[in-house]
């Protein structure tokens, strides 16, 4: 009984030791006004002031035309009410309620609030000066240096640098603009990230992708999820994207298609990797390309295809290594690696060439096809030349040389 009731006597002296602890809220301050009135309507011992008047609150200094100071270290402002706490934060707006107990600061109608170098604006703006956390869920606007930010919903962390915004996203940068559902920016580490539906709009590019970061210090980017990159003559989709913008050089990941457009191909692999200088594209795992040319389009298999741009002719060559493979309506071949030229359509297979056109097999240590309207028109043969093509079923033709030349008409050798 006795252990018991030290216990109790423990525990009530811990109580009110924890009590006297707690912080003491301090109570509103009025520094000045120019007329004092007490409103026995309010049901409460307000005071009504007018004219310049000025409170202080936690190192935060407020004034407005006119304010009601409550006897629960609440206030309400309202006319040309400003706020400034430290060096860096300053609020304006037309109508206010504070909150001395808990520091809470609800704004209303023209809210503008300046941190640093970011000005928020809103007609209606929550503020924490405790936690110096800020936000709006009716709409707002961030405006920096370089950007501008509107969004139905923002969240704004002074002490972290933070930013949070959600719904009807958009922010427009002098080299860009974008949109999205929801985006989360640091200022500190000069990374935003963006989730949902996502739409990057440039100058070079559009970008569509469902999840992704942007570095701005570094100009590196990932975008995922559907991403795809869009230009005026090529488009690149692929699960997950990567774009260092300072080395030029981009990473596609994961079911990678390269659309040309003008060119009418298109690129395939599971990994593909993009180099601004020389307009490089290089393709691997599964790599595949396909010429629409309606029916007599041309499919390519290699282990590795890269595509670069001939300055001279300003158009592409396409370089197939390793167990390249095509396919057409009028003939089908493999050898260990080939060059294609878009310009005029020509194949240049090397190292054990294997062509079969009809009935005729065909060999030699490289060959040329030469192609016109889409449709193959010349065969150069070099070294160790061999045309075998089939009689019967016992029979077989068989003709060779050192270099020979094959003319095609109507798709027959």
């Amino acid at each position: 009984m006795r252990c018991r009731l030290s216990l109790i006597v423990i525990f009530i002296s811990i109580s009110f030791c924890s009590m006297g602890q707690e912080k003491k809220q301090k109570r509103i301050e009025l520094l000045n006004a120019e007329v004092l009135e007490y409103d026995e309507s309010l049901g409460t011992k307000a005071r009504r002031l007018l004219g310049n008047v000025s409170f202080e609150h936690e190192g935060a200094i407020m004034n407005c035309d006119s304010a009601y100071l409550y006897e629960d270290n609440s206030m309400d402002a309202f006319s040309k009410v400003y706020i400034v706490k430290g060096d860096s934060i300053k609020m304006w707006c037309d109508e206010l309620n504070y909150n001395g107990n808990t520091e809470f600061a609800k704004a209303k109608r023209n809210v503008k609030l300046i941190d640093r170098e970011m000005t928020l604006t809103s007609q209606k703006l929550d503020y924490n000066m405790a936690t110096e956390q800020a936000w709006y869920n009716t709409g707002g606007k961030i405006v920096d240096s370089e950007n501008t930010l509107t969004s139905l919903v923002g969240y704004y962390y002074s002490t972290l640098e933070e930013m949070f915004f959600k719904d009807s996203v958009k922010l427009v940068n002098p080299q860009y603009t974008l949109h999205c559902d929801t985006l989360r920016y640091n200022a500190k580490t000069e990374v935003a990230f963006f989730l949902g539906p996502t739409k990057i709009i440039s100058d070079e590019n559009t970008i569509l992708c469902n999840f992704g970061w942007f570095d701005t210090e570094l100009d590196i980017a990932q975008f995922s999820n559907k991403a795809t990159v869009y230009s005026s003559e090529q488009s690149i989709l692929g699960d997950s994207l990567y774009y260092n913008k300072k080395h030029g050089y981009g990473l596609a990941l994961g079911n990678v298609v390269v659309s040309d457009t003008a060119q009418n191909i298109i690129l395939t692999g599971g990994k593909a990797k993009y180099y601004e200088v020389g307009n490089m594209v290089l393709l691997t795992d599964s790599a595949v390309m396909i010429q629409d040319m309606g029916a007599d389009s041309l499919f390519l298999h290699s282990d590795t295809l890269l595509s670069i741009v001939d300055t001279l002719i300003d158009r592409r060559i396409l370089f197939a290594f390793h167990h390249a493979k095509f396919f057409k309506p009028d003939m089908r071949g493999k050898c260990d690696s080939l060059v294609y030229s878009y310009a005029d359509s020509t194949i240049r297979m090397y190292r054990d060439p294997i062509l079969w056109s009809d009935e005729n097999q065909l060999t030699a240590d490289s060959m040329w096809i030469q192609n016109r309207n889409s449709r193959i028109d010349k065969l150069y043969m070099k070294e160790n030349s061999m045309i075998i093509s089939e009689e019967d079923s016992a029979m077989f033709n068989q003709i060779k040389g050192r270099y020979m030349t094959g003319h095609f008409k109507e798709q027959k050798l």
